[in-house]
């Protein structure tokens, strides 16, 4: 058995051992997460997105400059203008020409679209925020379960040692009394049986404890000393809300910005078909020369300028507004029925794990006082015992049952701590999460 779990592949923090709270390792977790980290980077990407739309609403301002050279093969011609065939333009001259171009242009409206475009990406920005919150709760889940797993394994193995002596302790007894002619053979042979059975319970529940040990300190990056680490139980937790709003929990947000998303997406979709009208400016300046490319470089001058208003429209695009169109109703219909069950789920699981914390404090309660009954019966056996009116045998059964109780007992009372956390969980606000 290795002594220390070292994850050599974790960037860990300090060396933990002796006790342990689960409020302890959510902190660690928390702060040295790497699927929180990743979930952080997200959200920052899309407001560079973000970002990048909003440059849109400002004007564009470009520069332009080129040097040519053009050789005509008619000789005889002395043209000075250019001869435009289709969309080529052609050069009846031998000249060096150089030009230099500065344009402005800029969008004066686009009926909303822009607009709308950044509505959606700030919908985004809100629904990895929300995603982040949910991986965060996501890790949290996943530290209770293997938390309680190893509180469970823990209580098994330290009760199923004591059981494991008094197990000793009977089988030796049964073999006198076999020796003596009270005991028959083949009850000699099942306490064996019973006790090599105990001893793989036992193995077993160390390598349990371990495991979790092993998961724990992955997603907390603490490295955890499997002889000296001792899970404390749960904290006390406020009684959760009976009937809890699913409107304020994470996932009921996700979907309602993303349904919001959707709908901004529909109207962009609508917007895009109306005109776009925008404004141009350009100034120009010139320079060639028939024989020269430096002269034609030296000879640039201001050329020209024009200004103008544009109006684009497409009218037809081959159905594909249409098809966009019902897509995106798919997208939005679906959504909502996401919603719609995500919600029934919510309700279900919210009941069901109140039931069955309610139904934890009723047998915890039971067997509570089952244990006191089995210890005030350990407690009659003994003094029959030492007045010889019953035999050891009896006495080594009732301790064994009254171990079996608490090791009962308590495995109860960490899946009602379970239950609870994990109904805490389930209803976790935006607000309570810490969000990078």
């Amino acid at each position: 058995m290795r002594k220390i779990l070292f994850l050599t592949f974790l960037p860990v923090i300090a060396l933990k051992g002796g006790e342990i709270s689960f409020s302890s390792l959510k902190t660690a977790a928390l702060d040295h997460s790497h699927r929180l980290k990743l979930r952080s980077i997200d959200t920052r990407i899309e407001e560079s997105r973000l970002n990048t739309i909003y440059a849109s609403l400002y004007p564009q301002l470009s520069l332009g400059y080129s040097s040519e050279y053009s050789k005509s093969f008619d000789s005889t011609s002395s043209s000075s203008g250019n001869i435009t065939v289709a969309d080529m333009t052609i050069s009846p001259n031998t000249l060096y020409k150089n030009s230099l171009a500065l344009r402005l242009n800029y969008e004066l409206y686009r009926f909303g679209t822009t607009l709308k475009q950044i509505e959606i990406s700030e919908k985004e920005i809100s629904i990895k925020r929300l995603e982040e919150c949910n991986e965060e709760v996501r890790l949290y889940q996943e530290l209770l379960e293997h938390y309680a797993s190893g509180q469970k394994a823990d209580a098994e193995n330290r009760h199923k040692t004591r059981m494991h002596s008094l197990r000793k302790e009977l089988y030796a007894l049964k073999q006198r009394l076999y020796t003596a002619g009270k005991e028959s053979r083949v009850s000699v042979g099942d306490e064996a049986i019973r006790l090599i059975d105990l001893e793989r319970e036992i193995e077993k529940s160390k390598m349990t404890y371990e495991e979790n040990l092993i998961a724990l300190s992955k997603l907390a990056h603490t490295d955890l000393d499997t002889d000296t680490t001792r899970l404390l139980p749960f904290e006390p937790l406020a009684p959760s809300i009976k009937n809890p709003d699913f409107d304020t929990v994470v996932q009921s947000r996700r979907y309602k910005e993303k349904i919001l998303q959707k709908n901004a997406e529909i109207s962009m979709l609508q917007r895009s078909q109306l005109p776009t009208v925008s404004l141009y400016s350009s100034y120009y300046l010139y320079g060639s020369d028939s024989h020269n490319g430096n002269d034609a470089l030296n000879a640039i001058r201001p050329n020209s300028w024009n200004a103008g208003v544009s109006l684009r429209w497409s009218l037809f695009e081959g159905f594909k507004y249409r098809h966009e169109s019902s897509r995106l109703g798919y997208e939005l219909q679906r959504l909502q029925e996401e919603y719609a069950l995500a919600k029934r789920e919510f309700d279900y699981e919210t009941q069901t794990k109140q039931q069955q914390i309610e139904r934890l404090t009723l047998l915890t309660q039971n067997e509570t006082d089952a244990l006191g009954q089995i210890r005030t019966k350990i407690a009659m056996t003994q003094r029959l015992r030492a007045q010889g009116e019953a035999d050891a045998l009896s006495e080594v059964s009732v301790k064994l049952e009254g171990i079996e109780r608490e090791l009962t007992l308590e495995i109860e009372e960490i899946q009602k701590g379970y239950e609870a956390y994990a109904l805490k969980l389930h209803h976790t606000e935006v607000e309570t999460c810490a969000m990078r």
